[in-house]
């Protein structure tokens, strides 16, 4: 077992840089029709200009506390990366396409989006992510379907952890392969979530805060499974797991997670959290709890592409 003296959590951890993509480049928002919603899984066709200004503002604020780049300055020169932006506005949900762990700076998991119309963005990242001196830990094939919103990197009690949620975006073989690649080296445990269809990613409902605070979407959670440092597989129930460990679970209503991105907050380091028109009571709630500082930012436009601050970014540590 690799033990750790240090809270490598992902909410603990201060990024060096966010990679971004602006939903400008490319233009690809301007090409989406009512015909595609459902084919990109957007709820209804946002306002160009308005979700330009969402994400302006948004971005602004990510600036304000950590150095941000975007696809753009990375891959200007690479032809996949410009005709993906042309056509795929999901492109800016940067979380998806691939997994960084804090503990492993120049290290990285390649996702395998299941989606067809986003299968191209995990190899394009992965791109990217190489030209920026990171190297992959992984291959995924067959039935081995992830993607980053459904991947935690969190520390307990000094053992590194990877939360992976799967339902219909994730399947239990991309966990399995996961362990079988990264356990013991650079991941001590995974966590298996199985987390309610309706809810598009763990991060749509789950995030996992400082002073063992656990935001959830109530009623997300069915079983669960743990694979241990020697790849053995154990059923388990994910919050009583979490409970028995010493965390609180604050939960939240599901039907508002989904709509509105309730969960879906964007740690930056030093207790400061970004997230979604979060209501007062709740943000008041979380910042009490698990002593943090919420900003807000409005995003009503955005949501409707089903995603929140923490899709819209991928953090990187090195």
């Amino acid at each position: 077992m690799h033990a750790l003296v240090d809270d490598f959590s992902e909410y603990h951890v201060p990024p060096r840089r966010i990679l971004m993509h602006h939903p400008r480049h490319g233009s690809s928002l301007r090409a989406l029709s009512q015909e595609r919603l459902v084919e990109l899984n957007f709820l209804d066709l946002p306002h160009v200009e308005e979700f330009y200004a969402e994400y302006d503002a948004f971005a602004a604020l990510v600036a304000n506390h950590v150095e941000t780049l975007y696809l753009e300055d990375v891959l200007g020169d690479h032809v996949p990366y410009r005709s993906e932006s042309s056509v795929n506005p999901n492109l800016i949900f940067m979380r998806d396409s691939s997994v960084t762990l804090p503990w492993a700076r120049t290290k990285f998991i390649p996702t395998r989006p299941a989606l067809p119309s986003r299968a191209a963005e995990a190899g394009i990242v992965s791109h990217a992510l190489k030209r920026l001196g990171m190297a992959p830990l992984t291959h995924l094939e067959n039935d081995e379907y992830l993607e980053g919103g459904d991947v935690l990197p969190v520390t307990f009690d000094g053992r590194r952890v990877l939360l992976v949620g799967f339902g219909v975006r994730t399947t239990k073989a991309a966990a399995i392969k996961l362990a079988l690649d990264l356990i013991p080296d650079h991941v001590d445990y995974i966590i298996g979530l199985s987390h309610d269809p309706a809810l598009l990613h763990l991060d749509t409902g789950f995030t996992v805060l400082p002073n063992k605070v656990i935001l959830a979407a109530a009623g997300m959670f069915g079983a669960g499974f743990l694979i241990d440092e020697n790849r053995r597989l154990n059923p388990v129930n994910p919050l009583a797991y979490a409970e028995a460990l010493g965390c609180s679970i604050v939960r939240c209503d599901k039907a508002d997670a989904i709509a509105h991105e309730r969960c879906n907050l964007l740690p930056l380091g030093n207790r400061r959290y970004l997230a979604f028109d979060m209501p007062a009571e709740l943000k008041a709630t979380l910042e009490q709890a698990a002593g943090v500082t919420i900003e807000r930012v409005k995003g009503t436009e955005i949501a409707k592409a089903t995603g929140g601050v923490h899709c819209l970014t991928r953090p990187l540590y090195c």
